[in-house]
């Protein structure tokens, strides 16, 4: 029998069942949900299987997509192999991988990652910085990096688009990704076994980057009259991620972001609850100067990136 499916099939199928809905993996891979269905039916078919269970809650996996999505990862995971090690043969000593980024884990990562994975090379000269959305914009503009990545509203984009066109950049989208509440694994309302939202979370402080001016913040704190001036009047401001990151391992405090990194419980004790009906995704991208190539150093790091968001 030959099969019509493609690696991005096995993609887009790996994002529908890891996020239990088609509508959302549609939204985060920035495509249509009635396109996504179809491929997944087409998929089914190709198959000769059923590989999702339908609901009007989401989809959830039979016996046979749970098979296939073990096989769809190992596969991937293969080909990515084989992609790195050619981009690795590719690299130059000379290519620097120098980044200006907004403040997530998940980005940092990629980064430790790439440059971890090219520390055999006999010299070398990466750079990372953090800053908010404004200023990894402005490190992109004076040639202080390469490529700068960003998250913001993903009802902004057109004005994101707009802002980045004046400036002579080009921006590529990488994931929309749901807001996420991020709490200790110890929370008081975790070990009650009792809901967490921002509503039940309104007794507790919130962290907040110093500087950070994200009008979803805003509109999130604002959700519920009863409780958004509660939930403003207890707000601890930091500036360092990690130092963030610590304060919740260590405290009842909660923040916002999105979906879990990969050592986020390891070093942090933490974990990511979605909020629901927020009525908005992060987007997630990243931005050039126009007319500059990309190296193969770039190129890996956004891949890995990529993967890590979706």
């Amino acid at each position: 029998m030959k099969y019509d499916i493609n690696f991005r099939h096995l993609e887009y199928f790996i994002k529908v069942a890891r996020l239990g809905s088609i509508n959302k993996a549609a939204q985060a891979l920035y495509i249509s949900q009635p396109y996504l269905g179809k491929i997944m039916h087409d998929l089914e078919e190709n198959l000769g299987a059923r590989l999702f269970n339908r609901s009007r809650s989401g989809v959830t996996l039979t016996p046979e997509g749970m098979e296939f999505l073990t096989h769809s990862e190992k596969i991937i995971d293969e080909m990515e192999q084989l992609w790195f090690q050619k981009k690795k043969e590719q690299i130059k000593i000379s290519d620097p991988l120098a980044v200006s980024m907004t403040r997530f884990s998940h980005i940092m990562e990629s980064f430790s990652e790439i440059v971890l994975r090219h520390r055999d090379q006999p010299s070398f000269s990466h750079r990372l910085y953090e800053g908010n959305s404004d200023e990894v914009i402005e490190d992109v503009v004076s040639g202080r990096v390469d490529v700068g990545v960003f998250h913001f509203d993903s009802r902004k984009r057109r004005e994101m688009e707009a802002l980045l066109e004046s400036k002579g950049l080009e921006y590529h989208f990488l994931a929309n990704i749901e807001p996420h509440i991020i709490i200790s694994r110890k929370h008081p309302l975790l070990l009650q076994q009792k809901p967490v939202n921002l509503h039940t979370l309104a007794e507790y402080g919130f962290l907040w980057y110093l500087g950070q001016c994200d009008d979803y913040i805003y509109q999130l704190l604002s959700e519920g009259d009863q409780d958004a001036e509660k939930m403003r009047s207890k707000i601890t401001y930091l500036s360092s991620r990690a130092t963030l990151m610590y304060m919740i391992s260590i405290s009842d405090c909660y923040s916002i972001g999105i979906h879990d990194f990969a050592k986020q419980e390891a070093s942090y004790h933490s974990t990511s609850i979605p909020i629901p009906n927020c009525g908005f995704m992060l987007e997630f991208g990243y931005a050039m100067r126009k007319d500059t190539p990309m190296t193969a150093i770039v190129q890996e790091f956004i891949y890995d990136l990529k993967k890590k968001l979706l």
